[in-house]
């Protein structure tokens, strides 16, 4: 807080000299920490832009799909919804769980391995897809009440799994980097390294169960208010 308050103030101080016109500089100092952060964030971006561009591929996978692929996809989703709904949140939740831990198992076997950074790469285009062509399709099919469910029932515990995603998709690519130098000798083998691995999976682990419930809550509260 004490570094971005003078960097405002100079920015503004520099826009105040100009007379309001003209482009403001900011110091030199500010922008440096800037593109330090975003060289620090890299990974999480590329991930981010990836889960954007399969959740552009599911969109557009929806929009030009055959009235035989979109009945059986609404076919599907009502009949996880009617069982979705006899069940207890506890039930529900455990279900959303299942889904998360898949992801996250794979990504963590990924990390095991020297030459898992390109399969690291296609999870969150995998997952950005699946949302896509979901809620895509109930917004082709239902067209405000889809759009209603989606925004209420699917994309606020989506949010939280993608950003947890992005975070251990991130540490897994890190340490399949490092294994590939274990493999190759220009890196000496560490226990450490592999626990504080593990350490940070249990953590991102238990955050997953919060998503999980969030989206166990999300659809008891609001499954019911929209046809689909």
């Amino acid at each position: 807080m004490k570094l971005a308050f003078p960097a405002l103030q100079n920015f503004f101080a520099s826009f105040k000299k100009n007379g309001g016109t003209g482009m403001p500089r900011l110091p030199p100092r500010s922008l440096e920490k800037y593109f330090e952060a975003l060289g620090h964030a890299w990974q999480q971006l590329a991930l981010l832009g990836l889960f954007a561009l399969g959740l552009f591929l599911g969109a557009k996978t929806a929009r030009s799909a055959d009235q035989g692929w979109q009945a059986r996809l609404l076919e599907l989703l009502r009949t996880q919804r009617l069982g979705r709904a006899g069940q207890s949140i506890f039930g529900s939740a455990m279900g959303a769980f299942g889904t998360d831990f898949l992801f996250m198992l794979a990504a963590f076997l990924l990390g095991l391995c020297a030459a898992g950074l390109p399969f690291l790469l296609l999870l969150p285009v995998l997952r950005g897809l699946g949302l896509g062509v979901v809620s895509g399709w109930l917004y082709r099919a239902c067209g405000v009440a889809g759009m209603g469910y989606s925004l209420l029932v699917l994309y606020p515990a989506a949010i939280v799994s993608v950003l947890l995603m992005l975070s251990y998709c991130k540490e897994s690519m890190v340490m399949s980097g490092d294994m590939l130098l274990m493999l190759t000798g220009k890196q000496p083998r560490a226990e450490s390294s592999l626990r504080l691995y593990t350490a940070r999976y249990l953590l991102l682990l238990l955050l997953s169960v919060f998503a999980a419930v969030l989206d166990a809550l999300c659809f008891s509260a609001f499954s019911g208010i929209f046809e689909i």
